[in-house]
């Protein structure tokens, strides 16, 4: 048996004992020294003065002072505990002196000046009273039961624009809500503005029918230039219409519409209301016609107005015109003399005659502005120019059907007559119009346009063809008719009137 060395075990136990205390104090030496460096390294940054300017606003003790906070370089702003508030408005975010925002995130690296900025808070407030215009809410004003719009109206358009405060008193429009027997669709409300001037008043209607349409008179003079701006839509809590709303109508000119209810009310101008008729069956819409310009030949003035006229052109069209912005309200007129020589005049494509004898000679008609012209068909024929024909197209289907171009920029169908013993002689059937597009020549008939079919070479202008239909024969035009310009086309006219 071998003995144990009690003593070599101590020895190694001792021997640990130090180690491990040798390892210890390095670490804590170590760990100290970094703290140390850490504690050194934050207490050489630069501090730095961060003034918060609360404008108007108070801090969470009620002070509005502004307050001072000390901010170590390179460090963020701490905004969360430094929150002011204002009643009715929202923190919109703290600015510096030169009006630019302050990123919250931002480090700062010099004293600082800041100011807080204010958005009132939004708050959507419902009326019982509710406007809606393309769809879009009005904004309105409400106090004592009145309220007040504002809406800026494009007019002659887009020349010029009208913006006013339009009125409306609550008392007297559910007045005459109570008034109103439900009987005729009506104007039940007139809601003044505070717009006026030289040139004339705006004003809103309120219809029975939950519509209103904004309007500006601008010569003063009544309903007789009425000119619609705007259309919406109104509703009131607790009333119903009695009628469907009318459908708001299309402006396809730009110039504003006459409104659909311009006859639906007498009350206004001190007239008594009429009883409703009994409607009558409905007619088939008439198509969109499609006119041409023209050059002007004869003008007859508006009665009553300054700045209204109707201009006949020498191919065929009248387009009313003011004067006061160089535009045409309505080119939708149609004129020519019958076969007996009768002056006729047509509007969009219809065949109703819209003249009236004056019994003197002079004929007259009313157009959609409430405005009357006077005619003297004796003059308008003195000034048309014979026109001079300048090309024909054959038809690629029949022997006996022609179309003849003429400089004025208008074209007949015709049939010859030749087989009837009448040679040399042909019978219109329909009559046109024609002018030179972006493409090719385009055609206009019976107040819709014609379709053309092109086939155009710009490298062989002689393999060209243009072909249209009319009726049931189809026509075909020379390459002499083909053109991308009027340059081109006058040439071409000028070549085909020299053969």
């Amino acid at each position: 048996m071998r003995m144990r060395r009690p003593w070599l075990v101590l020895t190694l136990l001792a021997l640990a004992a130090v180690l491990m205390l040798c390892l210890t104090g390095c670490q804590g030496k170590d760990s100290g020294a970094a703290t140390n460096q850490a504690v050194q390294s934050d207490e050489s940054k630069a501090t730095y003065t961060v003034t918060l300017n609360p404008a108007g606003g108070a801090w969470s003790d009620g002070s509005t002072e502004a307050k001072t906070v000390e901010v170590k370089e390179g460090t963020a702003i701490d905004f969360a505990s430094y929150t002011p508030a204002l009643e009715g408005n929202d923190l919109h975010g703290w600015y510096q002196q030169d009006g630019s925002p302050w990123p919250g995130a931002r480090k700062v690296k010099e004293n600082v000046s800041l100011r807080a900025k204010w958005s009132a808070a939004e708050v959507e407030v419902t009326y019982d009273l509710e406007l809606t215009i393309n769809g879009e809410k009005e904004t309105l004003e409400y106090e004592n039961g009145v309220y007040q719009f504002t809406h800026v109206s494009s007019i002659y358009g887009g020349y010029a624009q009208r913006a006013g405060k339009y009125t409306v008193y609550e008392e007297d429009l559910k007045n005459a809500i109570k008034a109103d027997d439900g009987k005729v669709q009506r104007v039940l409300y007139h809601a003044g503005s505070n717009y006026i001037d030289a040139t004339g008043t705006i004003y809103a209607e309120f219809y029975n029918d939950g519509e209103f349409e904004l309007y500006y008179d601008y010569t003063n003079a009544g309903e007789r230039t009425k000119y619609c701006m705007n259309t919406g839509y109104w509703t009131l809590a607790g009333y119903t219409p009695p009628f469907e709303a009318t459908p708001i109508p299309v402006d396809e000119t730009g110039m504003g519409y006459v409104s659909a209810h311009l006859d639906w009310d007498k009350s206004l101008t001190g007239e008594a209301e009429e009883e409703p008729k009994e409607e009558a069956p409905a007619e088939e819409k008439a198509p969109d016609i499609v006119t041409l310009p023209g050059e002007t030949i004869y003008t007859a003035e508006a009665q009553g107005s300054d700045t209204m006229k109707a201009n006949f052109c020498d191919n065929g069209v009248m387009a009313v015109f003011i004067t006061s912005y160089g535009v045409n309200v309505d080119e939708k007129y149609l004129w020519a003399f019958d076969e007996s020589g009768a002056l006729t005049l047509t509007y969009n494509g219809g065949e109703e005659n819209v003249l009236t004898d004056n019994g003197d000679g002079t004929f007259s008609f009313t157009d959609g502005y409430n405005n009357t012209y006077t005619v003297d068909p004796a003059a308008l024929k003195a000034a048309v120019k014979e026109p001079a024909k300048i090309y024909t197209a054959s038809s690629v289907n029949s022997k006996t059907m022609f179309v003849f171009f003429y400089d004025n920029h208008t074209f007949t169908v015709n049939f010859d007559l030749t087989s009837f013993g009448q040679e040399g002689q042909f019978h219109v059937t329909k009559q046109g119009q024609w002018r030179v597009g972006e493409e090719h020549i385009e055609l206009a008939a019976g107040g819709a346009a014609i379709e053309i079919t092109a086939d155009i070479s710009d490298t062989q202008p002689e393999t060209s063809q243009i072909t249209f239909p009319v009726d049931e024969n189809t026509y075909a035009l020379s390459p002499m008719f083909y053109t991308h310009g009027e340059d081109s086309a006058q040439a071409a006219t000028e070549e085909v009137t020299a053969q």
